[in-house]
């Protein structure tokens, strides 16, 4: 049994909540750590019920509530090879005690009874990561931030009971908005992050390949909009002879949400 909650999903931040039978997990903590406490608690849970917070990489968006979560509390921190040294020099700056454990991709790893192996994503960071997580008989998998869908990535994805996807931007809304050119480039290269279209095209080949149940994470509050993701998922679905009732697909909220997803 895996329970899920995203209680922060957005460029301006990000922080998922899962949780097993014997186990609590941070996936990110790219909000304030009066907000991680604030997200917690929405959720009956508290700072102190958290055995480790997995970091996916080290954009703002992702480790902002790091340093004073580290302050105040010896939670076991994990991160793949270059993004662990990053936080423990950035922490060690602070003199802040840290906990930091380095991860390599495709091995994997348990705290509790939860199982996570780190795979590897395309993004413009040190050692940026999606991860795989298992309890009992049930995997999550979990990708955000990530220019492509590369083939690894795709066969982490493809074997999940529930899989949490990057929807980022609308490329109409990323082309005619306020960012600058080479900013837009960023977002749209294969370093940046996946476009509404990009993720429609995934969900479409994990349907046919099987999945139902789908959260689509990290939407850019400045170049998305909810109905447009949804907008664009019909039509690739339509397009690709995919019945849109047979699939369980959601959007995590740009704002605290105390959403579960029970994956059992």
């Amino acid at each position: 049994m895996i329970n899920l909650h995203p209680l922060y999903s957005s460029s301006s931040g990000n922080l998922f909540h899962i949780q097993s039978q014997k186990g609590n997990i941070l996936i990110d903590a790219g909000v304030s750590y009066k907000a991680i406490n604030e997200g917690l608690k929405s959720i009956d849970k508290d700072i102190t019920d958290i055995n480790a917070v997995l970091i996916t990489h080290e954009h703002i968006d992702h480790i902002r509530g790091l340093p004073l979560l580290c302050r105040k509390n010896d939670i076991p921190i994990y991160a793949c090879g270059k993004t662990a040294e990053y936080l423990e020099n950035e922490l060690n700056e602070r003199n802040i005690k840290n906990n930091i454990f380095k991860l390599e991709y495709g091995q994997a790893y348990k705290v509790k009874d939860i199982e996570f192996t780190p795979f590897q994503t395309s993004h413009d960071a040190l050692m940026p990561c999606g991860y795989r997580i298992k309890s009992g008989d049930k995997t999550l998998s979990f990708a955000t931030d990530l220019g492509y869908v590369s083939d690894e990535v795709y066969e982490n994805l493809k074997y999940s009971d529930f899989v949490v996807l990057e929807s980022n931007y609308d490329r109409t809304m990323l082309d005619f908005g306020r960012y600058p050119y080479p900013v837009k480039m960023r977002i749209k290269g294969n370093l940046g992050h996946l476009s509404n279209d990009d993720t429609s095209d995934t969900i479409s080949k994990l349907a046919k390949d099987g999945q139902t149940d789908f959260l689509l994470a990290h939407l850019s509050p400045n170049n998305n909009t909810n109905d447009l993701v949804y907008s664009t998922l019909e039509d690739v679905l339509l397009k690709n002879d995919i019945d849109n009732s047979k699939l369980n697909i959601n959007l995590a909220s740009k704002e605290l949400s105390n959403e579960e997803y029970f994956i059992c």
